[in-house]
């Protein structure tokens, strides 16, 4: 089973600003539907909530402003009522400057044999309002590959 999902977004905007969206929580937290408290630095932690109450954590692990973010999901998620193992895994986040703006490549990969999230998928509240017209990644069409 391949664990690991990979989409590339063309976004209409610097490499700044999308940068700006990754590093900043209330940023962040309107691509993912979540309240996003995160620390853009190596080994800073990051909290993903939830409106049900769902919450998970990561850690930075690399960091190159304006290029990449790596963080590492924790093992476990939070719930209202107590907390429950989860799988573990990476989500890289890839700047790379185009004619148009920045192309985004988004990939988690997990370490089990669970199949991924699909973090930029149509099913997920991906949307960034800070780009000209409300596209975020949810108002694209990806122009990558899911694999």
């Amino acid at each position: 089973m391949n664990n690991e999902v990979t989409r590339e977004i063309e976004l209409p905007a610097e490499a700044a600003t999308v940068w700006g969206a990754l590093t900043r929580g209330e940023r962040l937290s309107a691509w993912f539907g979540a309240e996003v408290e995160i620390e853009a630095r190596p080994g800073g932690r990051a909290t993903f909530t939830w409106p049900d109450g769902t919450e998970r954590a990561a850690v930075v692990e690399a960091i190159e402003p304006r290029r990449l973010l790596l963080l590492r999901w924790l093992p476990f998620l939070r719930r209202p009522g107590g907390s429950r193992p989860q799988t573990p895994g990476l989500i890289r986040f890839v700047l790379r400057p185009t004619l148009g703006g920045t192309r985004l490549t988004v990939t988690e990969a997990r370490v089990s044999d669970e199949p991924p999230v699909d973090l930029v998928g149509p099913h997920r509240r991906l949307e960034s309002p800070q780009f000209e017209g409300g596209t975020g990644p949810r108002g694209l069409a990806p122009t990558g590959r899911r694999q």
